[in-house]
């Protein structure tokens, strides 16, 4: 049978919560917990249309545009970027039962372009996408220093960034999750973690979810690998 896409994956350990993506029972219900995600950590009434309206001002303009959805999961993001007219949208996930979940929910459309990868190696040329977009998989991200430089590496010039993230906070669940392999950062060490590689950024706390927008700016003598 031919593969719905080639396994470009690194070879490397793999945290518990990694693994736990990998069962096809966690891709088909990720959606469920996801609809109502932003709502449990904000403490207000936050759909996913109100978070994909603020995503989609974010990296604008959107229409014709080539997107990067980092750790896209079932592909959320990506939909909403190909319905707001992107051009295409490479849809990177490290599990293969989320990214058969996002295929499907896909419906064939000609610009979903899924990638069985990790973010930390994005299997995509240098300054070739427009925009990346990052949802709640950046908790799940073992080295999110190397997935920054990776962003900035495929970026265009002036290209944009949004990421979503669940933001530190004190108490026994965050301890018991980083035990399985998340990272919880503040808002100000991711955005100072971004402006220091190369990204302007500005972001913005509501309860336990922070936010961060960006764009990438040229920086004179930096290396990024």
């Amino acid at each position: 049978m031919r593969e719905l896409f080639p396994d470009q994956r690194q070879t490397a350990p793999l945290t518990l919560a990694a693994r736990t993506n990998l069962w096809p029972l966690t891709a088909r219900g990720y959606e469920i917990w996801r609809k109502r995600a932003l709502t449990l950590l904000s403490g207000r009434p936050f759909p996913l249309e109100e978070e994909f309206s603020l995503m989609l001002q974010s990296v604008q303009p959107v229409a014709g545009r080539d997107f990067l959805d980092l750790g896209t999961s079932t592909g959320l993001y990506a939909r909403a970027l190909l319905e707001a007219g992107a051009a295409r949208v490479f849809a990177l996930d490290l599990s293969p039962a989320m990214l058969k979940v996002a295929l499907q929910k896909a419906g064939g459309h000609a610009g979903f372009v899924p990638l069985l990868a990790r973010a930390e190696a994005i299997p995509l040329p240098e300054a070739s996408v427009d925009g990346v977009v990052v949802g709640g998989s950046w908790n799940e991200f073992p080295n999110p220093q190397q997935v920054v430089h990776q962003m900035y590496r495929v970026l265009k010039p002036g290209g944009r960034l949004w990421i979503m993230f669940s933001h530190h906070s004190p108490g026994p669940l965050q301890r018991v999750l980083e035990w399985a392999g998340l990272r919880f950062p503040t808002l100000p060490e991711l955005m100072d973690s971004l402006s220091k590689s190369g990204f302007k950024v500005d972001g913005w706390r509501e309860g336990s979810v922070g936010f961060v927008v960006g764009t990438k700016v040229t920086m004179q003598g930096s290396v990024h690998s």
